[in-house]
């Protein structure tokens, strides 16, 4: 079983001066993510979360004709269980799933409410844990039911990991060249869940070559079905993460348009996806980049080597007060404050603070700070893992408005 730990959701770091140590106060209570983990780990289904037909072996099952849903099109029925608030929140993921599977805006899958002449349907359901059943299943009759308890689903990772298996896919752990990536602890899994760890083969699953993605939203967590929280799942690539429940990868996505032959022109998505918005009040500010191969390289506090792309920005607050600071990217941000200024061949000298995940489900970067008064630091954008690129943006809230100034260079001489 797994062991609830007590973990950072979000950190308020009190600024004395630049010259003294700060001090770090835990504002959050328990991180709800490890319990949230174990919704998926439900009594009766295979693979934790996974529903399977009456008549159906629980050992392989082969992708068929009657997995993918036609034309994308998924139709669904709230059971009685949900506030009207409740089943907007979840129609609201699925308007998300939409976009983001769609390209240039065109359709490609489609969740909407049944029909009369509608033959198969999922039937949305608040009930135990988080689950669904796999593809469509013409050949059983049966209520095809997707399970998200409230509030324990109700999160954006958690709601379309369930979706894209009632979209046909599996775990990816479950692929047949995983051991080539992970090794399966068997001695640390809970008596007979083993089976939730079963490796298919080629006449049962399509891995449409795409590459053993350790950042899928549809990859089990390290320690899932632990008997103590040991590992049950060894990764076998160094400086990796995997379990996330925060987004789909890139990967994801590209699976999903493959499988369902996503088209790139037709009818467009007729409702756009929802935003975030962030109240004016909070006086937001953004900061958006890229991390390339043109960037400079460190050896990053805590990292492995000298192959960490970075990006250093000059961080200035107006005024005293509480700032968040969060970002959103696909590269597993990591993020260091300095004490003007930042040294890339030292990166222990002036380091005030460094700090990888939101939380075990969020793999970028947030944090708050308490500032006394207009403060001026350096902030460090890297990664978790060495020599990643790709875009990121921060989102900087507070009683006013921050800036970000980049001072690296680009196109460093240095790198290799």
């Amino acid at each position: 079983m797994f062991t609830p730990v007590l973990v950072l959701l979000t950190i308020v770091i009190s600024v004395a001066d630049a010259y003294r140590l700060p001090v770090v106060v835990v504002t959050s209570k328990e991180d709800l993510s490890v319990k949230k983990q174990k919704l998926e780990e439900t009594n009766g289904t295979f693979e934790g979360d996974i529903l399977l037909p009456p008549a159906r072996n629980r050992g392989v099952v082969k992708i068929g004709t009657s997995v993918r849903w036609p034309n994308g099109i998924v139709p669904y029925e709230f059971a009685t269980g949900y506030t009207a608030e409740q089943q907007a929140a979840i129609v609201s993921r699925m308007r998300k799933l939409e976009s983001l599977i769609a390209i240039n805006n065109v359709r490609c899958i489609q969740f909407r409410p049944r029909v009369s002449s509608d033959v198969y349907y999922i039937t949305i359901r608040n009930g135990e844990g988080c689950s669904s059943y796999v593809g469509q299943n013409t050949e059983f009759t049966m209520e095809r039911t997707v399970t998200l308890n409230y509030p324990g689903c109700f999160d954006d990772g958690r709601t379309m990991h369930e979706f894209i298996h009632t979209l046909g896919f599996y775990h990816e752990q479950s692929r047949p060249d995983r051991d080539a990536y992970v090794e399966i602890i068997w001695k640390n899994i809970q008596t007979n869940t083993q089976s939730n760890f079963q490796k298919y083969d080629n006449t049962a699953v399509n891995t449409l070559n795409t590459p053993y993605d350790y950042a899928s939203i549809m990859h089990y967590e390290e320690t899932a079905f632990s008997i103590n929280s040991s590992p049950t799942i060894k990764l076998l690539q160094a400086n990796v993460k995997t379990g996330q429940r925060y987004k789909l990868s890139p990967i994801d996505i590209q699976e999903i348009r493959q499988f369902y032959n996503c088209p790139a022109t037709g009818s467009l998505l007729t409702t756009a996806m929802p935003t975030t918005t962030i109240a004016p009040s909070l006086n937001p500010s953004y900061y958006s980049s890229q991390l390339t191969i043109n960037h400079p390289k460190f050896a990053r506090n805590g990292g492995f080597g000298a192959n960490y792309y970075y990006e250093n920005l000059r961080l200035t607050v107006p005024a005293g007060g509480l700032y968040t600071f969060q970002c959103d990217s696909y590269i597993d941000s990591f993020a260091s404050l300095y004490f003007t200024s930042f040294n890339p061949s030292n990166s222990a000298t002036n380091l005030y603070w460094s700090i990888d995940d939101a939380n075990s489900d969020n793999w970028e970067f947030k944090f708050a700070i308490n500032f006394p008064s207009a403060y001026t630091m350096d902030f460090v954008v890297t990664t978790y893992s060495s020599g990643v690129t790709g875009p990121f943006q921060i989102v900087a809230t507070g009683p006013n408005k921050a800036t970000f100034n980049r001072i690296s260079s680009i196109g460093n001489s240095n790198n290799g």
